[in-house]
């Protein structure tokens, strides 16, 4: 059932049902290439990229029951430094020609194009239960939805040293997709933050691209596709 569903919903907290099966767990989540989208790169930059990581941040484990009511008797393990290192890894190695250094701080660095420093301000993840009514209120069924929201601070240098970007990239509550059964609900959550992740430095990419102009020469792929594009359609 999509969140569309013009059936009558009500949210609720109160008591956990067998549609999250739970049980007084504690779960364990990591970084899942699987999870991630394949999206083709906005462009590329003809220089390397430096994304500062102090050791802190890179072993940062976040250890939590969820926000919810749902589920709060159970806590979630993630190794959250380095999911964010290897979706950074990721979504950045397609748009750096030479590549992604993370290093922990820019001192003796001075072949980048760009260093961006990052800290994460807020994580939090749900369970919200959904009892969905239809249209017969004698039955009502039972959905659980996994929900993540983040928040992080980024600072972006040029070679010199000056700050060029200082933005809060923060995604709002996102949600995956409705169960009513699971035996893996933490990997409901898991997905959920890899998108989510993902979307929020596809943002920073973006961002990031005229901070480039001067830095280094770029080639943006979307208008290279329809340059060929076009010279194919004059050709037929």
């Amino acid at each position: 059932m999509s969140a569309s569903s013009p059936r009558h919903r009500i949210i609720a907290g109160a008591t956990v049902t067998a549609a999250l099966a739970l049980g007084g767990c504690a779960y364990e989540i990591g970084y899942r290439a699987a999870y991630l989208e394949r999206e083709p790169p906005q462009y590329i930059a003809h220089g390397k990229l430096l994304v500062v990581m102090p050791e802190e941040q890179r072993s940062f484990v976040y250890e939590a029951p969820p926000a919810s009511r749902t589920g709060d008797f159970t806590t979630l393990t993630v190794p959250l430094g380095a999911i964010v290192q290897e979706i950074a890894s990721h979504v950045f190695g397609e748009c750096f020609a030479y590549g992604v250094e993370f290093a922990p701080s820019r001192d003796g660095r001075d072949d980048y194009v760009l260093a961006i420093e990052g800290d994460m301000q807020e994580f939090v993840y749900s369970y919200t239960k959904v009892i969905d009514e239809g249209f017969n209120v004698e039955r009502a069924d039972v959905w659980i939805v996994p929900e993540v929201e983040i928040a992080f601070a980024v600072k972006g240098y040029n070679r010199a040293g000056d700050v060029v970007l200082d933005k809060v990239y923060d995604s709002g509550v996102k949600a995956g997709e409705e169960y009513m059964i699971t035996s893996k609900p933490a990997e409901r959550i898991n997905r959920v933050l890899h998108a989510t992740l993902h979307d929020l430095m596809l943002e920073l990419v973006a961002d990031v691209r005229p901070l480039l102009m001067e830095e280094c020469e770029i080639t943006d792929l979307a208008t290279a596709s329809s340059r060929w594009t076009n010279a194919r359609a004059e050709l037929l």
